[in-house]
């Protein structure tokens, strides 16, 4: 099984204490299985501060500060938990964020989300059309090709694709790119394709249509701002396409 990535994504680094809109505030921050058990087991001065930080209910999380903060990120922006026991030691929405993943029957792909604003940045700043790397292969072994209904929604992706490339703003371009990359795979889960369809023209022309200054960091703050509110939250999402598109 391979996996694929945009050719920008391996340039993607995160900035931590520089990022004006740290992921770790205004965000809820679960905790999987796996890290709460490493959380437990640990001992020391730090581990006592960690538990204290910690909701061990049904489902974990870290408690967030009045001003909703992660408990573990310091005044300067930086986390305590990578400071003391490296990022191995992070959660896996941690690690994850803001990269997003889609599972086809002979492929697994991934992106980063623009809720952060360097991964907006760095796609929105992009000047070649949109384009997967392989940066991964595992030993498992691939499946005989894609089922029909899987080819059709690759063909539909690549026919969108080629109309964003047409875009003659290269700023706008890779928006629509992203969007279609981001979106268009949602239907492998419910079937919607025309409105999803339909969703990402609506949201590409009205991101566009809020950029009145030309200038890159505002087009990635609108998008930054617009993916924070509606991508990662995918009732919002499902509500919209019953409501508007239905």
């Amino acid at each position: 099984m391979k996996t694929y990535a945009p050719a920008y994504y391996k340039d993607f680094h995160c900035t931590a204490d520089r990022c004006r809109h740290t992921c770790c505030a205004g965000w809820d921050v679960d905790i999987d299985e796996d890290s709460l058990g490493i959380y437990k087991a640990m001992t020391g001065e730090f581990a006592g501060r960690l538990k204290k930080c910690i909701d061990f209910g049904k489902n974990p999380h870290f408690i967030l500060t009045p001003k909703g903060r992660c408990p573990l990120l310091n005044e300067n922006n930086l986390c305590e938990l990578i400071l003391h026991e490296g990022e191995e030691a992070l959660c896996q929405i941690c690690r994850d964020h803001p990269r997003f993943r889609n599972y086809w029957t002979d492929r697994i792909e991934v992106g980063l989300g623009m809720a952060c604003e360097e991964a907006a940045r760095l796609i929105l700043s992009q000047k070649e059309p949109f384009r997967l790397e392989v940066i991964e292969e595992d030993d498992t072994a691939d499946p005989e090709g894609l089922p029909e209904d899987e080819q059709y929604l690759m063909q539909v992706r690549e026919d969108l694709l080629e109309e964003a490339a047409a875009v003659e703003s290269a700023p706008l371009a890779r928006l629509l790119e992203y969007l279609i990359y981001r979106h268009i795979a949602d239907a492998l889960y419910d079937d919607r394709l025309e409105e999803r369809i339909a969703f990402i023209r609506d949201t590409f022309y009205e991101l566009a249509g809020r950029w009145t200054d030309g200038k890159p960091e505002s087009l990635t703050e609108i998008v930054r701002s617009w993916s924070a509110e509606y991508e990662y939250d995918t009732d919002k999402i499902r509500d919209l396409l019953d409501t508007k598109y239905k």
